[in-house]
């Protein structure tokens, strides 16, 4: 009996990465607002004190010393700006790996995979799901040392510096070699993440697709009705029951309650005829 091999993921899985890089970059380029009022708020702070330097200098008559003062604010201030492109970059580097781990782990595909018919299933141990620590790993690996590797070389280049550099384009020489060190198992090719990390990344069919949402579906149904039940058998829950109780008694042997009761009584014996009631 002849058997098939699984389908080429290659290119469905550089595309799927792509989704899943660019999807939550745009949903939290909101920050590159923030980031863009803080440098504008530290350069309206910083001509304020540049204006204020320079006077004081032309007071004192140190015309030589202006393009000193104005070329050490200058300096002092784009670092501050190198910063804070830095922390914006950081910020989204743990939005997308944030992304992945949650995606990985209770779906077990991002969006990405989902649009390339792509899930990621543990290697070899017939499951369905990674575990937390595989896809802490995995995502460590596969996403936030590239994502830390163009950080780096983007403070390289703002910054001009070597130091930044040089860490930058070795971690995206690991990365690249990563992605490229491709190797043929029987689930299909596998990246070197895959393997250090006991994953696999397969296509999966419309039937599976089903399955998967049936079982998720599920899952959300299960979690929503214990949620439920602990809310219901906790301490308030349980004490706001006996006060409304309480209340409903107190109510009922009011003589309000018993003129409501009473009044019920011979509205219900009207709908059935019975003239008996008192």
């Amino acid at each position: 009996m002849t058997t098939t091999e699984p389908r080429p993921t290659t290119l469905r899985r550089w595309g799927a990465r792509w989704i899943d890089w660019l999807l939550p970059w745009l949903l939290s380029s909101p920050l590159w607002v923030t980031a863009a009022h803080l440098i504008q708020a530290g350069a309206t702070e910083e001509a304020a004190s540049l204006t204020r330097d320079g006077a004081l200098e032309v007071v004192f008559g140190k015309w030589g010393r202006l393009d000193d003062v104005g070329l050490a604010a200058l300096s002092g201030y784009w670092s501050t700006i190198v910063l804070v492109v830095a922390a914006t970059l950081t910020t989204q580097l743990l939005i997308v790996a944030a992304y992945e781990v949650l995606f990985v782990r209770w779906l077990g595909r991002t969006p990405g995979k989902m649009a390339f018919s792509l899930t990621v299933i543990p290697a070899g141990t017939g499951g369905t799901r990674l575990s937390l620590g595989q896809t802490v790993r995995r995502t460590a690996i596969a996403v936030v040392l590239p994502g830390a590797a163009w950080v780096l070389l983007v403070v390289a280049l703002l910054d001009l510096s070597v130091l930044w550099a040089l860490p930058g384009a070795l971690l995206l020489a690991f990365s690249a070699a990563d992605c490229l060190a491709l190797r043929r198992t029987e689930v299909g090719r596998t990246c070197w993440h895959d393997r250090r990390t006991g994953s696999a990344v397969v296509p999966v069919t419309w039937v599976q697709q089903l399955r998967q949402a049936r079982e998720l579906q599920q899952r959300a149904v299960e979690q929503g009705r214990a949620l439920a039940l602990d809310a219901w058998n906790s301490a308030p829950a349980q004490q706001a029951t006996a006060h409304l109780l309480e209340k409903g008694r107190e109510v009922r042997g009011s003589s309000w309650g018993q003129a409501l009761e009473g009044r019920a009584r011979r509205l219900r014996a009207r709908a059935t005829g019975d003239d008996t009631a008192p």
